[in-house]
C-alpha cells in the first residue's frame, strides 16, 4: 500500500522535523457575461493563515465597482462581493504566497482520535453534507476498510480504493453531482474524488472536511480540490488524483463540501466564459510529489 500524503509531528521518536518554505506567484483570470446588472460572491483569494503568508495581492475587475471583503469566523476563508452592470466582467487575482510544511525524517503512521477528544469544531465534520452522503455509505466503507489499522493507513486505503476505482474524466460530473453519484458513476475529477474521499472517512468515523486550493504544476490549471482528515489532534491533508505535488497545494478554503468554497456564487443572468490561471514557483527548491507524511497544520503535537 503506497501512502499517499499525512502529517508530521514533532516528537523525539520521529527524529528530525523538517520544514521547507515555497513561496508562489499566482495569476487568475475569470470571464463572465452578465446579461442584466447582478452580482458574484468569490472565494479565490488564497488564505492568511499561520503557515501559510499572502506576501502581497491585488483583486480588481473591470467594472471599477469595489469589492467588499469577508472573513470566515476562522479567520482563514476570504469572501469577496462585488455588484456589477450588465455586459462583460473581468476579475483578476495576483498574488505571492508563502507556504510552509512540514515532513519527518522517520516513517510515522498517526491514529485516530478518540470522538470524546474532538473539540466541537472538529466534530461537525463527522456528519453527512449536502455532497457527502457518509450515511448511505456506512456498510461500504466497513466491508472496503474496515480490516485496515485505523487512522493514516485507513485514510491512504480509502485513497488508493478511489484512485484504482474512480475514473478521472472531465465532462461526466457537474455541480450537482454527490459523493454517491460519482460511486455510481465511477468518474468524475477533483471535487468529486475529494467528496467520495471526505464521504468514505466520516462513514467510518473519521471526522474529514473539504479543501479548495490552487495547486502547482497542476496540468491543465485549475482550481484544485482535496480532503483533510482529523488524527491525533490535528488536520492532515489528503488527495486521491495524485495529480498534483502536495507541497505547492495553496489553500484557499475548508468547509463540509464544495457548497462551502464555491468560487464562485452569483445571481442569475451572469454565465462563466473562461478562466485562466498561471502559478510559478518563485524558489530554488522543486516542488515534488511526496509519500512522506505531510502536514500544513500551524499546531504540531508533541
Amino acid at each position: 500500500m503506497t501512502p499517499l500524503v499525512g502529517t508530521a509531528r514533532v516528537c523525539e521518536c520521529l527524529g528530525t522535523l523538517m520544514t521547507q518554505t515555497h513561496r508562489f506567484s499566482i495569476e487568475t483570470t475569470l470571464r463572465y457575461q452578465l446579461n442584466t446588472d447582478g452580482w458574484l460572491l468569490l472565494n479565490m483569494a488564497a488564505c492568511q493563515i499561520p503557515t501559510q503568508r499572502v506576501v502581497r495581492e491585488t483583486i480588481a475587475n473591470s467594472s471599477g465597482n469595489a469589492f467588499r471583503e469577508q472573513v470566515a469566523r476562522d479567520g482563514a476563508t476570504r469572501f469577496h462581493g462585488l455588484t456589477v452592470p450588465a455586459g462583460e466582467l473581468t476579475i483578476t487575482y495576483s498574488a505571492e504566497v508563502e507556504r510552509d510544511f512540514h515532513v519527518s525524517d522517520r516513517p510515522w503512521t498517526p491514529h485516530e482520535s478518540l470522538l470524546v477528544d474532538f473539540p466541537p469544531e472538529v466534530a461537525r465534520y463527522l456528519y453527512p453534507s449536502r455532497y457527502c452522503e457518509s450515511d448511505k455509505l456506512v456498510r461500504l466503507a466497513a466491508k472496503e476498510f474496515g480490516h485496515l489499522t485505523p487512522g493514516h493507513e485507513k485514510v491512504v486505503g480509502v485513497c488508493n480504493w478511489i484512485h484504482n476505482h474512480i475514473d478521472y474524466e472531465c465532462g461526466v460530473t457537474n455541480a450537482h453531482t454527490s459523493a454517491v453519484d460519482c460511486l455510481t458513476l465511477r468518474a468524475g475529477v477533483c471535487r468529486d474524488f475529494a467528496h467520495l474521499g471526505v464521504a468514505f472517512c466520516r462513514a467510518l468515523g473519521i471526522p474529514a472536511r473539504y479543501g479548495s486550493a490552487y495547486a502547482f504544476d497542476l496540468t491543465p490549471p485549475d482550481f484544485h480540490a482535496f480532503f483533510e482528515v482529523w488524527l491525533e489532534g490535528q488536520w492532515w491533508y489528503y488527495d486521491a488524483t495524485r495529480l498534483a505535488p502536495q507541497p505547492g497545494f495553496i489553500l484557499i478554503g475548508t468547509g463540509h463540501d464544495a457548497a462551502d468554497t464555491s468560487v464562485a456564487t452569483m445571481s442569475a443572468g451572469i454565465q462563466f466564459v473562461s478562466m485562466d490561471i498561471k502559478i510559478e514557483n518563485l524558489g530554488s527548491e522543486r516542488v515534488e510529489y511526496t509519500v512522506n507524511p505531510v502536514t500544513f497544520h500551524p499546531r504540531l503535537i508533541h
